[in-house]
């Protein structure tokens, strides 16, 4: 059976990716969008979203924007993705042997969960290590806990903390202003502790290294990019994001890349929409010549 055909396939259903889709079918395309979960990215993973005029929560954002791609015709699919090859037309395997052909790619694929880095992290994952303060936030109400990491997702998570935990502390050097009730402190997790589950972790910062009782670490630093499927031939930088210029191409023509898996992304939710769009764009352009 030969592989469902498209103008362009997105990789990938967070705000960048849903966003490149949308605009690329409102154009006039066919569009195909296909990430291993549900559409919405990191933003399902997000509390209230203070960066625009009126103030929603993540999965607010997340339903509009897939609401917004199906009703502009995009096809949203799911599976993860194994390898893309091909040079145009292009194709998108999944790990279940589904394959997907596109005229061009949205790589839009974003981050993996972050890690620490240290010896022993893997025993407390789910007993006090997390990667989603909505999900498991309800689980350490009324308890102490920090974030791991002051800059990307990490000053949103934070902020979805507050009022659930008895404090929250944000580790590392926000770009900007953060929530009230967050108490940001320098320094870097460089150990574990507790029995049963997380008690306490060791923070080091200016040469010295203190225990801080904790019951969770909600971890946001050590995260790189979900790009491991990509043949070598697409251009990245040293830490594997996906080198791109301004307009968003890559070092393959019509592959494109867009959102945190990106060279110097910001990590702004407006960003990533306003990546797609710019993305969309040049698709509709190159594709319609």
């Amino acid at each position: 059976m030969a592989s469902p055909s498209y103008d362009v396939v997105v990789i990938g259903a967070g705000p960048a990716g849903l966003t490149a889709a949308t605009e690329a079918a409102r154009s006039g395309l066919k569009a195909f969008c296909l990430d291993k979960l549900a559409p919405g990215g990191e933003l399902v993973n997000l509390g209230e979203l203070h960066e625009f005029e009126e103030i929603f929560s993540g999965t607010d954002m997340a339903a509009r924007l897939t609401d917004d791609a199906v009703v502009a015709g995009v096809e949203i699919g799911f599976g993860e993705v194994a390898s893309l090859s091909g040079n145009g037309p292009f194709v998108v395997t999944t790990t279940d042997g589904e394959s997907y052909q596109g005229r061009a790619v949205v790589v839009a694929t974003g981050l993996h969960k972050g890690k620490l880095g240290i010896a022993g992290e893997e025993n407390y994952e789910g007993r006090g290590l997390s990667h989603c303060a909505t999900c498991d936030g309800p689980l350490y109400a009324g308890q102490s806990v920090i974030v791991a990491g002051a800059t990307g997702w990490g000053p949103y998570e934070a902020a979805a903390l507050v009022g659930i935990a008895s404090d929250v502390t944000l580790l590392g050097d926000p770009e900007g202003p953060v929530a009230e009730g967050i108490d940001v402190k320098p320094g870097r997790i460089v150990g574990l502790a507790g029995d049963g589950g997380l008690q306490s972790v060791t923070i080091e910062a200016g040469g010295a290294r203190n225990d801080i009782p904790t019951n969770a670490v909600f971890i946001y630093v050590g995260r790189s990019p979900a790009a491991e499927f990509l043949p070598d031939s697409l251009a990245r930088d040293d830490t594997g994001h996906i080198v791109v210029d301004e307009q968003g191409r890559t070092s393959t023509p019509l592959v494109f890349a867009v959102g945190d898996v990106r060279t110097r992304a910001r990590h702004y939710i407006a960003d990533a929409i306003a990546d797609g769009q710019k993305v969309a764009k040049e698709i509709v352009a190159a594709l319609k010549q």
